[in-house]
C-alpha cells in the first residue's frame, strides 16, 4: 500500500480495502484493488497529458470510471489507508486538472454532481486528425499535438 517500510497496516486496514473491492467490483466490473485503481488513474492521467486521440474522444468519459471507483471506495477505507494514499490521489488529481479544462456549466458531459468534478472537464490536448468531430462541450477546442 505504501512505499514506506516503517508503516504497518492492520488487519482492519486490509479488510477495508477488500470490502471496497468486493462492494464495487460488480458495479465497475473491474475487481480492482486500491493499488490497481490508483495505477489505472495514473495511466489515464498520463494519456490525457500526452493528448487524447480524437478517435477515442466519444469514449473519453468511460476512461474516467477508475476515478469514480476511487471516489466511491475512499469512504469505505480506514482513515489510515486514506491518509497513506491521499497524497498519491491528490497528485494525480492535480495533474489531471492541469491537463484538462472545465466544460461550460450548461454543457457538462454527464451532468455529474456529488463531487465527481473530473467528468466536467475535457482534455486540453488531443492527437489525431484535426477534422475529426469532437464533443460539443469541448470548447474552446483542445490544442492538437503530433502523434508519437
Amino acid at each position: 500500500m505504501d512505499d514506506r517500510e516503517d508503516v504497518a497496516l492492520t488487519a482492519e486496514d486490509y479488510e477495508s480495502v477488500l470490502v471496497a473491492m468486493r462492494m464495487l467490483s460488480s458495479r465497475y466490473r473491474s475487481g480492482w484493488t486500491l493499488n490497481e485503481a490508483l495505477e489505472q488513474w495514473r495511466l489515464v492521467v498520463e494519456d490525457i497529458e500526452e493528448g487524447v486521440d480524437t478517435q477515442w474522444a466519444w469514449d473519453y468519459h468511460n476512461e474516467l470510471f477508475c476515478r469514480d471507483w476511487l471516489y466511491e471506495a475512499w469512504p469505505l477505507l480506514t482513515a489510515r489507508v486514506r491518509a497513506l494514499r491521499q497524497s498519491v490521489l491528490d497528485g494525480l488529481d492535480e495533474r489531471f486538472a492541469a491537463a484538462t479544462a472545465p466544460m461550460r456549466k450548461n454543457e457538462t458531459a454527464l451532468g455529474h454532481c456529488g463531487g465527481k468534478w473530473w467528468h466536467d472537464r475535457y482534455p486540453r490536448l488531443v492527437s489525431g486528425e484535426p477534422g475529426d468531430e469532437l464533443p460539443d462541450a469541448w470548447l474552446p477546442a483542445p490544442e492538437y499535438v503530433e502523434d508519437d
